[in-house]
């Protein structure tokens, strides 16, 4: 193991190094006045900075009145619950943690669309609720059911009646909504129903049977979402992410507990979204939710509370949570992501000549050989290393005892009938399509390439590189180097590297990596008191 931590550790800090850096300001530059601001400027700095707002009247009258702003004045500010508001911002700005165009449910067979946005009659309900699958399967067309109350055969089947477009409709039935409990809604009568088993044999709770449009949406309408409810879970999960990370600073635990923490917390909507809807996402061999549904308790949708959960031991915090796995899709982009943000170490092709697009050095398979990709691969490759057991564009962790690392019937696919299928399609290489792919059919993909070393880092989880990085002094640095960027609105240069840098890493990391001690020892140096605004 200690090979492979220089090996990636090495090559981190060399890229950290090699990151840009401002030069040292000339003496009597005119934008760096040596005059610290008065007081009432810098309390605006301040609450800017730190509240999001500027001072008050009453809070320019206090700090006149104690002489100046104090350690207890920052002190105070950086316990007032308004401090969170430059948390949020400040990670929002590293994670970009937009989930809004985030599918949680295919449309087509799990989500509740009011009739208008396929069909529109004045005369009509525009406001009935309808599934695209369940009308093209069982109405012949994508249309919702006629605006008129459902009747019911004698067994309790849904009569369908034909209309003139070659289509059939049923009607539509109200219903009480998990999202709106005392309200009713109309929704079409096959939707509002419930099956055990699709028309293909899968289980109605699955993607392959919500696929039939045979399975409806059940009591109070649990197994769909509709546009409401998924506003609702994008927004619970937006706060969760929030929460992970404000959660260390409000038990006092080290900064980079977010990064680690195999809690996670759910609320109502977030227990209903992994207990009755995760599953049926489109593909569920990859996408499952990071608390088993097994383990959820049976809150109403509504219920705003938060409870924590224990995640499997190979979580680690946020790193392998839904929104950061699904916002930043493959071990590349994680691994990207997690060494701009956290590393300050960028990934950015260096700027050289390249031989022509038909040169062997161009056509090479291995990234971190091929020319114009090696600048950056020959580093990004082996960290993707620590997700290589997390599946592209979803969650789940491919375990050794379902993924083993070569999976024998996936090789030879080219030789078989309608070759080998979409589990080894999708997770292992099954065909060689460059000579040098050749000893790696039958692998599963995420572990092309790599040498014993890497193979060993595998089985780690981002948790390893966390705790490798923060170890190495290249976790606490970037951290302090970010806050200061934020701060002052400018990057950290070679005289604040070298005057400031030291102290307020020495100050961070003896407050047991406290994000507010951070901020403190960045608003309290020199160079904060010198900015003019």
């Amino acid at each position: 193991m200690a090979p492979a931590r220089l090996t990636v550790l090495t090559l981190a800090l060399a890229m950290s190094a090699l990151a840009p850096v401002a030069p040292a300001r000339a003496a009597g530059e005119a934008c760096d006045p040596v005059e610290a601001v008065d007081d009432a400027r810098y309390l605006r700095q301040l609450t800017l900075d730190l509240w999001g707002r500027v001072p008050s009247i009453e809070e320019l009258d206090a700090v006149a009145a104690a002489g100046g702003v104090t350690k207890a004045h920052i002190e105070a500010m950086l316990a007032d619950e308004q401090f969170f508001t430059m948390v949020r911002r400040h990670h929002a700005d590293l994670l970009y943690p937009n989930i809004d165009q985030l599918e949680l449910v295919p449309a087509a067979t799990s989500l509740l669309l009011p009739a208008m946005y396929y069909e529109y009659d004045e005369s009509s309900d525009p406001t009935r609720l309808f599934i695209l699958y369940v009308g093209f399967y069982q109405r012949g067309g994508l249309v919702p059911c006629a605006d008129e109350p459902a009747t019911f055969d004698a067994q309790g089947q849904v009569v369908m009646t034909p209309w003139p477009d070659g289509t059939m409709r049923d009607g539509w039935v109200m219903v009480e909504p998990y999202w709106a409990p005392g309200t009713q809604v109309k929704v079409c009568a096959l939707e509002a129903r419930w099956v055990e088993t699709a028309s293909n044999g899968e289980p109605c709770t699955s993607a392959a049977g919500a696929g039939t449009g045979s399975c409806g949406c059940g009591d109070d309408l649990r197994y769909c979402l509709s546009l409401e409810s998924g506003d609702r879970v994008r927004q619970s999960l937006r706060d969760q992410m929030e929460r992970a990370i404000e959660r260390p600073m409000r038990e006092g635990g080290s900064y980079f507990d977010f990064l680690t923490d195999r809690r996670e917390e759910l609320d109502g909507p977030l227990e209903h979204y992994y207990k009755y809807i995760a599953q049926k996402a489109v593909d569920p061999v990859i996408f499952t939710p990071p608390v088993p549904p097994a383990s959820i308790g049976d809150r109403p949708f509504t219920d705003a509370t938060w409870v924590s959960y224990d995640r499997p031991e190979f979580n680690s915090g946020i790193l392998t949570g839904l929104q950061y796995l699904l916002r930043f899709q493959t071990a590349r982009a994680r691994a990207n992501r997690f060494w701009d943000a956290f590393l300050c170490a960028p990934f950015q092709a260096p700027d050289v000549a390249l031989p022509s697009p038909n040169d062997p050095c161009s056509l090479n398979p291995n990234l971190r050989e091929r020319c114009g990709c090696s600048g950056c691969h020959a580093v990004l490759e082996p960290a993707t290393a620590y997700w290589a057991r997390f599946a592209d564009a979803g969650t789940l962790r491919l375990e050794p005892s379902v993924f083993p690392d070569y999976l024998p019937q996936c090789d030879g696919c080219e030789s078989k009938p309608g070759g080998c299928g979409f589990f080894c399609d999708r997770f292992y290489l099954t065909h060689a399509g460059h000579p040098d792919e050749q000893p790696y059919v039958g692998t599963m993909r995420s572990l092309m390439w790599r040498d014993a070393d890497e193979l060993a880092l595998v089985g780690t989880g981002p948790r390893a590189l966390v705790e490798e990085t923060l170890e190495s002094g290249a976790l606490g640095r970037c951290a302090a180097q970010k806050v200061f960027e934020r701060l002052h609105g400018r990057p950290l240069d070679e005289q604040d590297e070298a005057e400031l840098l030291p102290d307020v890493l020495a100050a961070f990391e003896a407050s047991g990596w406290d994000f507010r001690a951070l901020v403190e020892a960045w608003v309290m140096s020199p160079s904060y008191r010198r900015m003019v605004r």
